[in-house]
C-alpha cells in the first residue's frame, strides 16, 4: 500500500486511520454511533469511502465519513491498533476547492431533503436476499450489526409481504412502517380486505385494536368452518344470522328439562324445533348457542290456564284511548348487533391490557400516573374497594406485570417502578371491573339483566378517559363508552340506544356476580 496518493480530481486510495486528521469545521454534534452501527463496522470494517483533503504528503483531514471514521475506532482498544485500521478513501484536489465548500458538502451529504434511507421493508428485502443467496442468518446478523432474532423477523416479514399487500402500501403511499407492523401485514397477506383496514386503522392510530379484532376474527371463522360439518353430521340446523330465527324462539338455558335442570341440547335433539345459532358472546370460537324455535308449540311449557275473570274485571274493558297512551317500550338490539358489538369489546379488551402490560413493564411512570394512584386511593371508588381478597384481581395483575410476588418485587422497586406496580393494582381494578361484556350496551334490555350496568359504565368511563389522556388509543367501542353514547360501528336499530336516562338507580347489592356473567 502507498502511504501517499497523487491528487487528482476524485481518487480512491487505501488509507490508515493514523494518517488521518479530524476536520475541526465539523458541524455535526452527535456521531449517533448506536451498537447496530458499530457492529457492522467491527464485522465489515468501512465499506464506503471516506473523503480526504491532503494536507501534506503523508496526512490527510477528513470531510466527509466522521461516523465510521470514530466507529472503526472504536472497534480496537489500543491507539497503536486503531491507527493501523485501513479505510478506503477518496482524496479531493485542493485546488478545485473553494471557500466554504466543506461547509455545503457537510449539508448536501447528511441533509435529510438528499437521502433518503431503506425503508424498514426494503431493510428486510435485503437480509432477504442474503439469505437466500446462501449466507446464513447468523452471518447476515454479524454483518449487519443485528440481533439473530431481528433478522429472523426480517426474512420472515419480507417472505410474507406479498405483491397485493405491496402494492397497498404503495397506492396508500405508506413507507415508514416498522417490522412489526410489516409482519402483522404479511400474517394477513392472503386477505386484501384485512390488510386495507388494518391500513386504516394504522392510520388513525387504532392499529392494535384492530389487529386483535382480525385474529379473533380469523380465529373465529376457522373455527365455524369446522363446527358447520360436525352440526350437518349430527341432524342440528344452522341459523348463520341469528335474526333470521322467528320471535317465538327460545335459548334452551331458558327453558325447563325432563329434570327440570336447563334443557341441555342432547335432551332437546329430538325436537323439530332444534336448531343452532353462533352464540352471541362466544367463550371459545365457533361456539354455538342452541334455540328451540316454538317452545309452546312443541310441548316444553305447559298450557297456561286462563285465571278467573272476577267481577270487576269484567266490567273493565280495554278502550283504545287507554291503548294509545301506553308507553311504547324500545326494541331490543339485534342479535347480530349485540354480537358485533361483544366482539369489538372484547377484542378492544385484549389490546388495551397488552398495552397496559407494556406501560406497566417500562422503567419510568408518566407524570399523570401518581396523581391519579393517589386520587383513587383516597376516594376508594367501587372498582378499588372489590380489591382486597378477590383472587380475579390478583390473577390478573400477575398478568399485567409478569411477577407472581408483587410483595417481593417492591422492595427492589425504584421509586419510578412503585408507582407502575401501584398503578398495576388499580389496573387490575377497573379490568376486572369492566369483565362484564355488556359494558358498551346502554339499551334497555341489558340493564334489565346486569345489575349496577349504569354505574359499572360509569367506572369504565373514568378509567378509559384516564388511559386516553396518558396516549392510550381509543377503539370505537371504547370511545363509545367514554362519550356515554351507543357504540354505532355497525348501526343498530335507534330504538335500541334510548339512552342513560331511565337507567335504575337503586344502590345495594355488588355487581361482582354479574360482572363474570355474559
Amino acid at each position: 500500500m502507498s502511504d501517499t496518493a497523487t491528487t487528482t480530481p476524485m481518487q480512491r486510495v487505501t488509507l490508515r486511520l493514523g494518517q488521518i486528521r479530524v476536520n475541526e469545521n465539523n458541524v455535526r454534534q452527535d456521531l449517533s454511533l448506536d451498537e447496530r452501527f458499530l457492529k457492522s463496522i467491527a464485522a465489515n470494517g468501512v465499506k464506503v469511502p471516506v473523503v480526504v483533503l491532503p494536507l501534506d504528503e503523508d496526512t490527510y483531514e477528513l470531510k466527509m465519513g466522521h461516523r465510521r471514521y470514530f466507529a472503526s475506532r472504536a472497534a480496537k482498544e489500543t491507539e497503536q491498533e486503531q491507527d493501523a485500521i485501513e479505510v478506503p478513501a477518496y482524496v479531493l484536489d485542493p485546488s478545485l476547492r473553494e471557500a466554504g465548500e466543506d461547509f455545503i458538502d457537510q449539508l448536501i451529504e447528511n441533509d435529510d431533503a438528499f437521502r433518503r434511507g431503506l425503508t424498514e421493508l426494503e431493510q428486510a428485502d435485503a437480509l432477504f436476499g442474503a439469505v437466500g443467496a446462501g449466507m446464513k442468518q447468523a452471518r447476515v446478523a454479524e454483518l449487519t450489526g443485528r440481533s439473530r432474532k431481528e433478522v429472523s423477523q426480517a426474512v420472515k416479514t419480507a417472505k410474507t409481504v406479498g405483491e397485493r399487500t405491496r402494492a397497498a402500501l404503495a397506492e396508500a403511499a405508506t413507507y415508514d412502517l416498522d417490522l412489526e407492523v410489516l409482519g402483522v401485514l404479511g400474517e394477513f397477506d392472503d386477505d386484501p380486505a384485512a390488510v386495507d383496514r388494518l391500513l386504516e386503522a394504522h392510520s388513525k392510530g387504532r392499529f392494535e385494536f384492530q389487529v386483535q379484532w382480525e385474529r379473533d376474527d380469523r380465529a373465529e371463522q376457522q373455527a365455524r368452518a369446522t363446527v358447520r360439518p360436525q352440526l350437518q353430521a349430527a341432524g342440528v340446523r344452522l341459523a348463520e344470522d341469528s335474526d333470521t330465527l322467528p320471535p317465538t324462539a327460545e335459548l334452551l338455558a331458558e327453558l325447563d328439562g325432563p329434570d327440570g335442570e336447563p334443557m341441555s341440547a342432547e335432551a332437546h335433539s329430538g325436537c323439530p324445533g332444534h336448531v343452532a345459532t353462533w352464540a352471541e358472546n362466544p367463550q371459545e370460537p365457533g361456539e354455538v348457542d342452541y334455540f328451540c324455535t316454538d317452545p309452546d308449540h312443541f310441548g316444553h311449557r305447559p298450557p297456561q290456564e286462563d285465571a278467573p275473570e272476577t267481577d270487576d274485571q269484567a266490567d273493565v274493558q280495554p278502550t283504545e284511548a287507554v291503548e294509545e297512551t301506553k308507553p311504547s317500550e324500545p326494541s331490543e338490539p339485534s342479535r347480530e348487533y349485540v354480537k358485533a358489538g361483544n366482539k369489538a369489546y372484547r377484542a378492544a379488551e385484549k389490546a388495551r391490557q397488552a398495552w397496559l402490560k407494556d406501560l406497566i413493564g417500562r422503567k419510568t411512570a408518566p407524570k399523570p400516573l401518581a396523581a391519579f394512584v393517589t386520587e383513587q386511593l383516597l376516594t376508594c371508588p367501587k372498582p378499588v374497594a372489590q380489591w382486597t381478597g378477590d383472587v380475579g384481581r390478583h390473577n390478573l395483575i400477575k398478568e399485567l406485570t409478569g411477577y407472581t410476588t408483587l410483595a417481593e418485587r417492591a422492595k427492589s422497586a425504584t421509586p419510578a417502578k412503585l408507582t407502575l406496580l401501584n398503578f398495576a393494582v388499580l389496573a387490575a381494578t377497573f379490568e376486572k371491573r369492566m369483565g362484564e361484556v355488556r359494558t358498551w350496551r346502554t339499551d334497555r334490555t341489558a340493564r334489565s339483566s346486569v345489575y349496577e350496568l349504569s354505574e359499572i359504565r360509569s367506572d369504565a368511563r373514568t378509567w378509559l378517559t384516564f388511559l386516553a389522556e396518558i396516549g392510550y388509543p381509543l377503539s370505537s367501542v371504547e370511545q363509545a363508552i367514554t362519550d356515554d353514547e351507543p357504540y354505532q360501528e355497525d348501526e343498530p336499530d335507534p330504538d335500541d340506544a334510548d339512552g342513560q336516562a331511565a337507567e335504575d338507580s337503586e344502590d345495594g347489592a355488588s355487581a361482582e356476580d354479574s360482572e363474570d356473567a355474559s
